[in-house]
């Protein structure tokens, strides 16, 4: 009853028309109706509102001198007219809108728009289906698009091939927003046409050949700039002659023709060509233009509608092949159409007034505004009649006023079977009334499922990376040049708006989330969305995504150790044909891929594998080892700290060795890598290894050592931290110096610290940059004060850089006693910080990278089996590290010696 009461208030309303503002963009100054035609209406004795704007071509004063009345609030009318599509805020229920709603192909980023239309009860009427009897549309802006576009393309040529080295006429010529009137352009053409006559076009690029597709008012508003040049027109057959012999002092236009643009799939059963045929039998045709004219022509000027049912006029590919023939004549393309992802597939994202032109490269599938790159210049501007607001107006309104009177008598409060007090033009363009799409459009649902289907897999894949920290930059570079700029989508989640910031502004094609990830529901909303999830975030922390991948059904990569827990993971997600790969970074992960390379290889050659050592460090470069530790901080300091105090276990001689929490620096062994020297420990677990790695099933392991390298130093500093009790979490301290701290922290230890070792450990932190009295965080572990401490102090310099050290040696034994030793060393030195990436950020984050790709396309890579991974599988490390090697240059040097 509410719904029929509000029906039945705009029945009274009848006969009130209102003109909204355009909220589009600042370009958007068009109106539906002009003052004139205000009066005209006020004539007829209608009442006309108009909401105030400032940004108008026609000034709010002259609509009210008209006669129209300036208000806000257009509650009051019975139908709202506009240019360009209403913003969901501004829709008001029970009201007939008329707009450019660009919803008839189902548009993705209209389809909000029309829910929100049919929730409220509106009848939408769309300018783009109002047709005369003959299906000619009545209405529109389509000559000015052309006028603009043209002209627009003339401007762009110029700066094009100024950019690359020619000056020519075109630059005589404004782009069409200069100019407060078509005839002022067409002033400036004469001057830009005598210059072509007198010097010609740049003999590098002429003769030029401009090629027009279509035939409605968009192609004819673009033919009637170009007659405004010397000119000639031309057929397909004359290409050839008019580009071996043709003059400069002229330029050339084809009418493209369907036939010009694709054939019949079998010539023998179509001679001639028959377009009602090829309308009607689409699929039964395929394109020729890629190859049979755009290689010719200077410049394309599309003015042509198109479907998805019909091939496109250019594919990404065939721009690829056309441009890397090193033949094509193809300078620039002027898509007026401005259809993303339609007949021209590369234009995914409409150009703007402001930058009408970007130089689209089809190698990388990128677009940059730069007149000098290499590519193809293209345009693709949605509003360009924006740019002639006052006669584009004019001439619209002149249109439509007539229907205006019919179309505010008519009441929609009628069922759409009974609305006949409007004609057939206003009739059929009526897309919804009554909450549902008319018979007429109800293809919009169907199609619009089709649509969303074709989105989904043709979207570029999602990655939700968690984590926004140190190594993140790192990552999206690699990820971004293994995948390609605009190939994959990515989402960053972290907590630290600063780094989320930072990161948004340095990568602005990617989006960044705020929250906290031990929020399930924000997190599990945020993984929803994801083709994949990257967990950046430490060790400690997988577990909470992982179950919440498990749950949505969702892959996941990590750089980390596989926990127990993690582990545990594997039967539930393999049943789910789920991927969780992990280890996929330094160490764990480059370490893996060299070992089982090395590992198949003396299998093949049947040789048993008596010894296996590895040794890795992230380390400052030697010159930058400044400080007593030998050590800066490129990931998390507590991290770091908190991996000195681990227990580890390996084998040696045969016999497993196990060492204590806290007594690695009893372990250490000097390492020599090349003509390195360092100090090496053992790092947790080596000999569960043997398992992972398959070194157990011969039973001739005498040895197998996983270890960290650290320059000499480390454990002693190390050392001093851990008898003054700054290594402890069980504790809580109220220290807010670092005096304080240390004298606190030797306070709660169970035996005294002597004085002189509380000294040598303030001596330690003086000599890495902090002072007895420089603050920290008080009321937490002394083991968090110190990692606090040390953030700033050991963090590298402006200039300073990192290294990765990492060694394999391997034994192995075969028949007659024969001797095999393997030894494989790679160093990789890091950029210059703050500039450039760090060794430790790029061997973490490529091959994390790497792994995002093969998980990506997991139904493709052979080698990538489903559940809980370590990169273990021969074939999974040497893609790896053929990879590694050829997107990022990093690579083993090996030795092998025989004895």
């Amino acid at each position: 009853m509410r719904v029929a009461g509000a029906l039945l208030q705009q029945v009274g309303r009848r006969g009130v028309i209102a003109v909204r503002r355009e909220t589009k963009n600042r370009w958007e100054r068009r109106a539906p109706l002009v003052p004139k035609h205000v009066r005209k209406l006020k004539r007829m004795g209608f009442r006309v509102l108009v909401q105030p704007s400032d940004m108008r071509v026609f000034t709010n004063e002259q609509y009210a001198r008209a006669g129209a009345e300036l208000v806000e609030d257009l509650s009051a009318a019975s139908v709202v007219l506009g240019v360009k599509e209403v913003p969901l805020s501004e829709l008001h229920p029970n009201k007939t809108y008329v707009c450019f709603s660009h919803t008839i192909k189902a548009q993705e980023g209209n389809m909000g728009m029309l829910d929100d239309i049919l929730s409220k009860n509106i009848r939408l009427i769309d300018y783009e289906c109002m047709l005369d009897e003959n299906k000619k549309r009545v209405i529109g802006f389509g000559k000015f698009a052309g006028i603009a576009g043209m002209i627009d393309l003339l401007r762009g040529l110029g700066d094009r091939l100024l950019g690359l080295g020619y000056s020519n006429p075109f630059l005589g010529m404004g782009y069409m927003d200069y100019f407060h009137s078509v005839a002022a352009a067409k002033t400036a053409l004469q001057l830009v046409g005598n210059n072509i006559l007198i010097n010609g076009t740049p003999k590098a690029v002429a003769p030029m050949i401009f090629g027009f597709t279509g035939t409605g008012n968009v192609t004819q508003g673009a033919l009637e700039i170009f007659e405004q040049l010397p000119h000639e027109y031309i057929t397909a057959k004359d290409l050839e002659v008019v580009i071996a012999s043709g003059d400069p002092n002229t330029l050339y236009g084809i009418k493209l023709q369907r036939e010009d643009l694709v054939q019949h799939k079998d010539p023998t059963q179509r001679v001639t060509f028959d377009k009602n045929h090829y309308n009607s039998n689409p699929d039964e045709y395929e394109p020729i233009f890629h190859t049979k004219i755009a290689p010719h022509i200077s410049a394309l000027v599309h003015g042509m509608y198109w479907d998805a049912r019909f091939p496109r006029l250019l594919t990404c590919d065939q721009m690829r092949a056309l441009h890397n023939t090193g033949t094509s004549r193809l300078i620039a393309i002027a898509d007026i159409s401005a259809d993303p992802n339609g007949s021209i597939e590369f234009t995914r994202e409409c150009t703007t007034i402001d930058r009408p032109y970007e130089v689209y490269n089809p190698n990388t599938d990128t677009s940059v505004f730069d007149w000098e790159a290499e590519g193809i210049l293209l345009g693709s501007v949605d509003n360009l009649p924006a740019e002639i607001p006052v006669e584009a107006s004019i001439h619209f309104g002149d249109l439509l006023v007539d229907y205006i009177p019919e179309l505010a008598r008519s009441d929609m409060t009628l069922p759409f079977e009974q609305q006949t007090d409007i004609g057939d033009t206003l009739r059929n363009a009526i897309i919804t009334a009554h909450g549902k799409l008319t018979p007429r459009y109800e293809y919009i649902a169907n199609l619009r499922r089709e649509n969303e289907e074709l989105a989904r897999k043709s979207a570029p894949p999602r990655v939700v990376v968690l984590g926004s920290g140190l190594v993140c930059p790192s990552y999206i570079d690699s990820l971004l040049k293994v995948m390609g700029s605009g190939k994959v989508d990515v989402t960053v989640v972290g907590a630290q708006a600063s780094e989320l910031k930072q990161l948004a502004n340095a990568y602005d094609t990617i989006n960044t989330v705020e929250l906290d990830v031990t929020d399930d529901a924000a997190l599990r909303s945020v993984i929803g969305t994801s083709d994949v999830v990257v967990s950046l975030l430490p060790a400690s922390l997988h577990l909470r995504p992982a179950k919440l991948c498990l749950e949505l059904g969702k892959d996941m990569v990590t750089t980390s150790y596989v926990s127990d827990e993690m582990a545990a993971l594997h039967d539930e997600a393999r049943e789910k044909g789920l991927v969780f790969l992990n280890e996929c970074g330094l160490d764990p992960g480059i370490d893996h891929f060299k070992a089982m390379d090395i590992i198949h290889r003396l299998s093949e050659s049947n040789m048993d594998i008596t010894s296996f050592t590895s040794w890795c460090g992230g380390l400052p470069a030697i010159h930058c080892a400044n400080n007593p530790l030998g050590y800066k901080f490129s990931w998390s300091p507590r991290g770091v700290l908190v991996a000195a105090k681990n227990a580890a276990r390996y084998r040696e001689h045969g016999a497993v060795v196990d060492v204590e929490s806290g007594t690695l620096p009893e372990h250490a062994r000097d390492v020599q890598v090349g003509r390195m020297q360092f100090v090496g420990t053992p790092n947790r677990d080596s000999v569960k290894y043997e398992s992972v790695y398959g070194l157990d099933k011969s039973g001739k392991l005498e040895c197998i050592l996983r270890g960290t390298l650290r320059y000499t130093g480390f454990w002693e500093a190390l050392r001093v931290f851990t008898e003054v009790g700054l290594l402890r979490e069980d504790i809580k301290l109220g220290a807010s110096t670092a005096r304080d701290l240390i004298a606190e922290a030797a306070k709660a230890q169970p035996d005294d610290v002597p004085a002189e070792t509380q000294e040598e450990a303030l001596r330690m932190l003086a000599e890495c940059g902090v002072g007895e009295s420089t603050r920290c965080p008080a009321h937490v572990a002394p083991l968090d004060a110190l990692s606090a401490l040390l953030t700033d102090a050991l963090a590298y310099q402006r200039g300073e850089r990192d290294m990765i050290v990492l060694t394999h040696s391997f034994t192995g034994v075969g028949s007659g006693s024969k001797t095999v030793q393997v030894d494989a060393e790679l160093s990789y030195m890091g950029g210059r910080h703050p500039m450039e990436a760090t060794a430790m950020a790029t061997t973490v984050g490529a091959p994390g990278a790497l792994a995002t790709k093969y998980v990506l396309n997991k139904n493709e890579c052979s080698f990538l089996d489903r559940g809980v991974l370590r990169p273990t599988n021969v074939q999974l490390s040497q893609q790896f590290l053929k990879d590694l090697d050829k997107y990022f240059d990093i690579s083993f040097n090996e030795r092998v010696i025989e004895s």
